[in-house]
């Protein structure tokens, strides 16, 4: 498996249907499903739906189903793929970053620079547009209580 000795505790297992894969991320608080673009009886999106936006869901697909996807909060990495890029696509996902002081009201040239940065980041190995791209880091910053700029880091490794 491409998650053996990462760090990350894997509870779920393999599922053979949307069925099965919902009975099992029912049983869990915190939910990161890693899939493809569909069970034999529902799409990513559908399953999307069906957990109200409760998991976190990283789709697995052939360039040509990117399109498919539907649901901008659906993060779909491309085939093909190399462990690190799905190790840092799950980075994004379940955080890794800490609240850092207060809000700030104005961002610095430099601050900037980082955020467009990481949003190109996304754009390019993500293949997300730049509204997803924004939105995503957007989400990951208020799900983890950081500055957008702190985002922009971890996205950017530095």
């Amino acid at each position: 498996m491409m998650l053996d000795g990462s760090g990350y505790r894997i509870h779920g297992m393999v599922c053979h249907s949307a069925s099965e894969l919902l009975r099992t991320a029912d049983e869990y608080d915190d939910v990161l499903i890693i899939m493809g673009y569909k069970l034999p009886d529902m799409v990513v999106d559908d399953i999307y739906e069906y957990m109200n936006g409760t998991a976190k869901i990283l789709s697995i697909v052939k360039p040509e189903r990117l399109e498919d996807i539907e649901n901008e909060d659906i993060f779909a990495l491309p085939l093909p793929m190399t462990r690190n890029r799905l190790l840092d696509a799950i980075g994004m996902l379940c955080g890794g970053v800490e609240h850092i002081g207060k809000k700030q009201t104005e961002r610095s040239p430099e601050e900037m620079k980082l955020i467009e940065s990481a949003k190109l980041f996304l754009m390019e190995n993500y293949h997300m547009t730049e509204d997803q791209a924004h939105r995503f880091m957007q989400k990951r910053s208020m799900d983890s209580g950081s500055k957008m700029v702190d985002t922009a880091r971890v996205i950017l490794n530095i």
